[in-house]
């Protein structure tokens, strides 16, 4: 405490110097209040909003916070808080309004900006005991590396970019003078805002404890009590995350992060210098899935890590044990092997190398200690540095071709590493009294250095307009409508999305998602059915009026006022936004056969035949989709339907590569996008001897699509079996339904709610097993005659895990009192 009182200052420079980089870099780019752009970028757009905005609503309207109908057709909430949401930070939300959610989230990020560099400063200033200018400088390239330009709209795993100096801290004391009270905390803390990136903290922590287990014990004893201490309280700052390490495990299993297997073969993805390239300064920040890291840290780093090794004052066993840890590093940003298991026994399907900051840490602590014996080098010492880089950026010349760094950001790194080399070497010639001028000219290159790179490769912004602008009119609607509706339970969809979580944003029940913990069996039952699906996300998109009727989509959002039809109608507009209801839903269950889905016979990439099959088997005796018998011209990049009667047309298509289509038809346009989801396109209603026009926009050459006509009377005869014999919800929350239904015969009740092992169901009192129908939602089997239904939902594991991170914190507070009572 009294190091913090007496270093106030610095901390605060610390933090401060990040944080007013990053928030010079928001103004220039007109983040508002400053412009009328935001920098929501990637999932911060499409997941962290929705999911802040669902999150505040719960908290200020005292909904569970167990389980939610705006994220799909169902989620457990617990594990969707425990992977994007357990900050403890945002829990701050209670004091934002909801317009303004965006701000507070980019508040956040400009705040962890700066906390990274003060606990990067903490950790320097109590593993050195040396406070300066250097260390607030180093601690800067931690909180704005190229990592953090890359992944700073992460909010999520910021916290454990905060919290890792401070865990390392913790494990030091622990070693040296086993105090364990900044470990378990700091390591529990990490384990709680974020499990994914702790992970990658803990095992990092395995090789520092390595590091430190031979450099700071001696004797078999020493060492035994050494690890011994290690493994019990990792193992109490693990217990006490259980409370959402358990769910977060439960509905992982569900997702399509499940069943990955270790890989067999070994394969390395890049070379060394083309990795080590990363590091050169304005080297464009790389997200996608060809593994490529965010290295940036300064480019000096290599410089300062020769006078690393040229420091007489670290003995050469401790430079060894921390150059092979180095060479780990290197080898595991190409090695398949290594890369997977650091990603926490998964392939990332795209952002790379996300544990990537752990070896930043790393190399800064290096560096760092370098630069602190710099009075003990000579200027040959930091001439050899400079000949090692500039021997490094030309082999990264050579491999341009093969690596991310182009010609242009290699010679400017050069030049920069040039300038520090003068201005060091001056610094070792110079007199006492002219040090200071030359610190301050290398303060000021460095910072400029990190301005430089911050505000070219960081902050990618958006329009904020463009994203809240339909916010108050959807919202008035919406309002609107279930001002008239009797149902306690329907959905919503929209024709036109502006992202896949839009129901968390507006606030109503969906059957739509983007989540890494969305149920994978849900994906699949919609890619069979003709709908968007995928490993992470499945979609309304897609949808026929049968599989809209099953999913209880009572109403559809759109941008024009062209959609009526004998599908659906008109019900609210306000000249920007209108609402459609449609006339063929069905309640949230209905009954079938016990022998539908034999019946059905759901085969994997046959969506025509299946909903064809799926109308048979609820009793239409004809075809739902039946190929289309008009006119079709095909060009290059279109195709012309023309209509001989009135109609409601659907088309399929086989290229994947083609990512955007655009249907036009009289005065209706409508686009797709993510098109390479492979999804039926709605072509609307269109009317005798009128034309309907599908424009590849993906300058695709060889595009051909197939176009079906609806039945209207399958659809009828479908519809009339389906809505016989329905679910009458009495009571709907999010984690207590009850409802009755009258079964003709015996049969399945198929509620459309993913299956999962939280719900449990009361059958008139009983309890009873629930099972699952294709796959993927639940399924009730029901005798003939009337039923009470009451189904509740409790996450799986959260009880289990309360109770171990409960005692796990019990026996830590018992461990301190005693070392306290007895000390």
């Amino acid at each position: 405490m009294s190091r913090l009182k007496s270093n106030w200052k610095w901390y605060l420079c610390a933090f401060g110097l990040p944080f007013i980089i990053s928030v010079f870099i928001c103004i220039k780019n007109g983040v508002y209040p400053f412009g009328e752009n935001c920098i929501l970028h990637i999932d911060m757009y499409h997941q962290y909003e929705p999911f802040f905005t669902e999150f505040m609503d719960k908290l200020k309207h005292g909904d569970s916070l167990l389980y939610s109908f705006r994220l799909g057709l169902g989620s457990d909430f617990v594990s969707l808080f425990a992977y994007y949401l357990a900050s403890p930070l945002n829990w701050l939300l209670l004091l934002v309004p909801s317009s303004h959610v965006i701000e507070f989230m980019t508040v956040l990020i400009l705040l962890k900006i700066g906390l990274c560099g003060l606990s990067f400063a903490a950790y320097l200033w109590n593993h050195f005991e040396k406070v300066n200018a250097a260390g607030v400088i180093f601690a800067a390239f931690y909180a704005l590396s190229g990592y953090m330009a890359a992944y700073s709209w992460n909010i999520m795993w910021l916290d454990g970019l905060v919290l890792a100096p401070l865990a390392v801290l913790g494990l030091e004391r622990l070693v040296k003078e086993g105090k364990c009270g900044w470990y378990v905390t700091a390591l529990a803390a990490a384990i709680l805002s974020n499990f994914y990136i702790a992970f990658m903290i803990c095992f990092f922590l395995i090789f520092w404890f390595v590091l430190l287990f031979f450099e700071e014990t001696a004797g078999i004893r020493q060492k035994a009590v050494c690890l011994g201490r290690f493994i019990l309280y990792s193992l109490l700052a693990g217990g006490m995350g259980a409370v959402l390490i358990f769910p977060e495990a439960a509905i992982l299993s569900y997702s399509g992060s499940a069943g990955v297997s270790f890989p067999g073969q070994i394969e390395w993805y890049f070379d060394l210098v083309s990795v080590m390239s990363r590091h050169c300064l304005n080297v464009d920040v790389y997200t996608g899935r060809e593994h490529w890291p965010n290295l940036y840290c300064g480019c000096a780093i290599i410089l300062f890590l020769a006078l690393y090794l040229q420091n007489r004052s670290v003995s050469w066993k401790k430079k060894i044990r921390r150059m092979v840890l180095l060479v780990f590093f290197w080898i595991s940003f190409s090695n398949n092997i290594l890369d997977f298991i650091w990603h926490g026994f998964h392939f990332p399907d795209s952002l790379p190398g996300r544990w990537s900051f752990l070896y930043i840490f790393f190399l800064l602590v290096m560096a760092y200690e370098g630069f602190l014996f710099l009075r003990q080098n000579k200027w040959y010492d930091v001439a050899v540095g400079v000949i090692v880089s500039v021997i490094f950026l030309a082999a990264a010349m050579l491999t341009e071709d093969t690596g991310m760094a182009s010609k242009g950001a290699i010679m400017l790194t050069g030049i920069i590493i040039a300038a520090y080399g003068i201005l060091l070497t001056l610094w070792i010639l110079s007199s006492r009294g002219k040090r200071f001028f030359v610190s301050y000219m290398l303060c000021l290159l460095a910072v400029s250095e990190l301005y430089i790179n911050a505000d070219i490769t960081g902050f990618s912004v958006t329009s904020r307009a463009n994203y809240t602008k339909n916010w108050e009119s959807v919202g008035e609607l919406l309002e609107q409508v279930g001002k008239t509706e009797e149902e306690p339970f329907y959905r919503v969809e929209e024709m036109e999305r502006l992202t896949k979580n839009d129901a968390a944003i507006y606030g109503y029940s969906s059957s739509t998602i983007f989540s890494s913990l969305m149920n994978i069996g849900v994906s699949r039952f919609y890619r069979n059915m003709g709908m968007e699906g995928g490993k992470n996300f499945y979609s309304y998109s897609g949808a026929t009026p049968l599989m809209s009727a099953m999913l209880s989509v009572r109403y559809l959002i759109a941008n024009n006022p062209y959609e009526e039809s004998p599908l659906r109608t008109l019900v609210a507009q306000d000249g920007r936004n209108y609402i459609y209801e449609n006339l063929y839903t069905a309640p949230l269950g209905f009954m079938a056969d016990l022998d539908f889905e034999e019946r059905c016979r759901i085969t994997k990439g046959e969506p025509i035949a299946n909903i064809n099959r799926m109308a048979r088997a609820f009793g239409a005796q004809e075809d739902l989709l039946v190929p289309f018998g008009g006119k079709i011209d095909v060009g290059k990049d279109k195709t012309e339907v023309l209509a001989r009667e009135d109609g409601y047309f659907y088309a399929t298509y086989r290229d994947t590569s083609v990512t955007n289509i655009t249907v036009s038809s009289q005065k209706r346009v409508r686009k797709f996008s993510k098109c390479d989801h492979r999804y039926i396109l709605d072509l609307g209603w269109c009317s005798a001897d009128n034309k309907v026009t599908i424009t590849n926009t993906s300058n695709v050459s060889d595009f051909r699509v197939s176009v079906y006509k609806l039945n209207l009377n399958a659809l009828r005869q479908a519809y009339q079996k389906m809505n016989e014999q329905t679910f009458v919800t009495d009571v709907f929350g999010s984690t207590r339904i009850e409802g009755r239904i009258r079964a003709a015969k015996e049969g399945n009740l198929i509620l459309s709610i993913p299956k999962e092992d939280g719900w449990s169901v009361m059958v008139d009192g009983e309890e009873t097993e629930c099972k699952t129908f294709m796959d993927s939602l639940m399924k009730i089997p029901l005798t003939k005659g009337e039923h009470q239904i009451t189904l509740r939902y409790m996450t799986p594991g959260l009880k289990a895990g309360a109770g171990i991170s409960l005692g796990s914190l019990f026996v830590f507070l018992l461990i301190c009192f005693i070392k306290k009572k007895f000390a």
